[in-house]
């Protein structure tokens, strides 16, 4: 007798109801991982998402929350004897983030700092009785009065609030500050020996501020700042040597935080610098420091994950590689300890057909034995889920260029109706990770309904080396495009999509493409651009990030003969004939919601089909899930309906 699982698509409710896993952290001991496990959308007008931190065994026993439901925690930390778990959050999701503590993992946290300033950062002492956190400034004692008596207008970035490193006792609370100076820090590491703390900061804390970041190491006790990587470029995740004289970073051009793959670099304290993996085929997501003259790393290497071993001659000996991914985005990569059976490695991982889970590996001499602990989203297993096909085609200037297919099971012989959907950053890449909620989602909707979705991976993506990703820097709109045009030409070469049902879509600067896309072919009959770009120069003027299209254009930002005016989708918007959603979230401080209402007016008065929904309140990406929703359905409804 045999049995079958009965299985369904994926449904909106299944995605909204995804629970999110980040952040897996081993204790030192190597017996335990924490990790953090958050919702994927919040309800109506509720701005931050729940979260809780939960422990596991490495045996795979006893997964189990340790904060109360409903608040906001994240970002554990383990003290070096392994005896304290520190964490961010707030009890209230609606109050700023502090530390909390746990001393026995059981019980009530302890919060250990309080008021209005929100924490941001913190890392342990060598000697596991105090933190180094990093605490924004605090608001004006008057700014309440003042807002409540009407006075509460902005000068436009007049007075920064800077973040600045403190020390904080676990026994007593007691906080003192260290004296940096007006440095803002975006992220923090503690030497060793304890002495001082390697730190990426600018000169104010203004979002576009991060991408003049600057490598310093800060003495903890007088505040003396020495600057490591002078002119070295964007530099991120900074982690010390064992003998706490080098750092090793990852350096690229980044297009937002947490798209941070790139070369390696070594800044010594004395100055020295040194990019040890030029030419290297592949993007560093993060490096630890094993051993005195070793790296551990986690890369991505033809869009798949590699693990492997790198000298500081820049010798790369891979320890493992699948078509899986990893959680990259803001949070720990790959934690590490050495046990008395040898490496233990922790990272959350995901593959196309299940969602992130926790994994933990003992790596020996004969590669690396990996075991999954947690199963979160058990009612994913009961779905199917297309698995995606990869598949590589030439650019129109010969170059190579990789993306994945998903083409729906049960399928008719013959070409499909397809859709392109375009990754955002633009330094990010479709690699073999879950597509979960909010756009991700329309991938796995549409191809349940019969469609092929084609996710390029452009130049501009990581996973291929740096030269890769910084090859559209001063050609965003140029090569991409061509690169993203002739895969959907590779596809109707070889009869799998039909040349007159194709659509394209994509989110931020997925959006961007998919509203220049259909200014420079009418070859799509329908488009979905999500908190889209439409005019470079308008968005230099409006955005937070605007040193973003400066370091990729590297041009006259108010020139409309230059790059900023001729690759703005509003300079040659009367080609336009595909009929062209718009979804944006009102308050978007990255892509500013007026970028979708001037080229949705545009449209609109030249006659094109468009519509423009603006989500109140949201920001560069809907969490409130009737919004969230909205997104998923009515996108993959204009596409239904058109293509």
């Amino acid at each position: 007798m045999t049995s079958s699982v009965n299985t369904t698509t994926m449904t909106v409710d299944d995605f909204l109801d995804l629970l999110q896993v980040s952040d897996a952290n081993l204790r030192p001991q190597g017996d335990v991982v924490a990790y953090v496990v958050a919702d994927s959308v919040t309800p109506a007008r509720v701005r931050k998402a729940a979260s809780r931190i939960w422990l596991v065994d490495c045996d795979g026993d006893s997964a189990r929350p340790i904060t109360a439901e409903g608040m906001r925690a994240h970002s554990p930390r383990w003290s070096p004897n392994g005896g304290h778990l520190a964490f961010l959050g707030s009890r209230d999701r609606s109050v700023p983030d502090q530390v909390h503590i746990l001393g026995q993992l059981i019980g009530e946290a302890r919060a250990l700092t309080s008021g209005s300033a929100s924490v941001a950062d913190l890392a342990w002492l060598p000697t596991s009785d105090a933190l180094i956190v990093a605490i924004a400034d605090a608001a004006p004692d008057d700014e309440k009065s003042e807002h409540d008596a009407g006075r509460d207008w902005t000068v436009y970035e007049d007075a920064p609030r800077l973040t600045r490193l403190w020390r904080l006792d676990i026994a007593s609370g007691n906080c003192t500050p260290v004296p940096h100076g007006d440095l803002h820090v975006w992220e923090l590491a503690i030497a060793p020996d304890g002495k001082s703390a390697v730190a990426m900061v600018s000169d104010t804390s203004f979002n576009w501020d991060w991408y003049r970041g600057r490598l310093v190491r800060i003495d903890l006790e007088s505040g003396e700042v020495t600057s490591l990587a002078v002119d070295a470029g964007q530099t991120t995740r900074p982690t010390w040597s064992p003998d706490s004289r080098q750092v090793a970073s990852i350096v690229s051009a980044f297009s937002d935080q947490g798209m941070t793959g790139g070369d390696v670099q070594i800044s010594g304290i004395n100055g020295d610098l040194e990019v040890i993996t030029t030419g290297h085929p592949r993007s560093y997501l993060q490096v630890l420091w094993h051993q005195p003259d070793q790296l551990l790393c986690a890369a991505i290497e033809d869009g798949e994950l590699t693990v492997g071993r790198l000298s500081l001659s820049g010798d790369y000996d891979e320890i493992w590689r699948c078509q899986v991914g990893i959680n990259r985005y803001g949070s720990t990569v790959l934690s590490a300890v050495d046990t008395a059976q040898g490496l233990r490695v922790a990272a959350v991982l995901s593959t196309p057909q299940h969602p992130a889970e926790v994994h933990v590996a003992d790596v020996t001499a004969d590669g690396l034995h990996r075991t999954m602990l947690t199963t979160t989203n058990p009612t994913i297993a009961d779905r199917s889920l297309v698995a995606p096909e990869t598949i590589r085609w030439t650019s129109s200037d010969g170059t190579p260029i990789q993306g994945l297919l998903l083409r729906p099971e049960a399928r008719a012989s013959g070409p499909l109706p397809t859709i392109v959907l375009v990754h955002g950053g633009p330094t990010a890449l479709w690699g073999y990770d879950f597509m979960g909620s909010r756009s991700m989602g329309w991938g796995q909707m549409l191809a349940a309904q019969g469609y092929a979705i084609l996710l390029p991976n452009p130049r501009g993506s990581m996973g291929w080396g740096r030269a890769f990703a910084e090859a559209n820097v001063g050609d965003m709109g140029g090569s991409d495009l061509q690169d993203v045009l002739s895969g959907v030409d590779a596809l109707v070469e070889r009869g799998i999509a039909d040349p007159d049902r194709l659509g394209i879509g994509g989110w931020s600067y997925g959006g961007y493409i998919t509203a220049w896309a259909i200014t420079q072919t009418n070859r799509f009959r329908a488009a979905v651009a999500g908190a889209s770009i439409t005019n470079w120069i308008s968005f230099h003027g409006c955005s937070t990030i605007q040193d973003f299209d400066t370091v990729f254009y590297q041009d006259d930002p108010f020139g409309w003969d230059g790059r900023y005016g001729q690759f703005s989708p509003m300079a040659h918007v009367r080609r336009v004939s595909t009929p062209t959603l718009f979804l944006h979230g009102e308050k978007d401080p990255v892509c500013p919601v007026g970028q979708a209402h001037e080229m949705w007016r545009a449209l609109r008065e030249c006659d094109v089909e468009t519509q423009l929904v603006v989500y109140p309140r949201e920001g560069h990406g809907p969490i409130e899930r009737e919004h969230a929703r909205d997104v998923l359905e009515r996108a993959v409804s204009w596409f239904r309906e058109r293509v």
